[in-house]
């Protein structure tokens, strides 16, 4: 199994992204992750990591259970 490492920053954009297509804005959602020389997060090869609204990815399903912090936060954030 490929593992894909993505730094905040890289989080951030893909969140980023979704919201200016909220907007109306353009975007493929969508970062490139190739960093195959990277000492400490290597991907042994090219992905494309897309970002989704959880209305179009939970549309015929709900959304799995997270761990009770992570839910917490996620509360929080949708409040603030």
């Amino acid at each position: 199994m490929e593992q894909v490492y993505l730094s905040r920053r890289n989080l951030q954009a893909l969140l980023a992204k979704l919201d200016s297509v909220r907007l109306g804005e353009q975007s493929a959602c969508t970062l490139i992750k190739s960093d195959i020389a990277h000492q400490k997060y290597p991907c042994s090869t090219e992905v494309a990591v897309t970002a989704v609204e959880d209305e179009d990815y939970y549309i015929d399903r709900a959304p799995g259970t997270l761990h009770e912090r992570t839910e917490a936060a996620l509360r929080a954030d949708r409040q603030s």
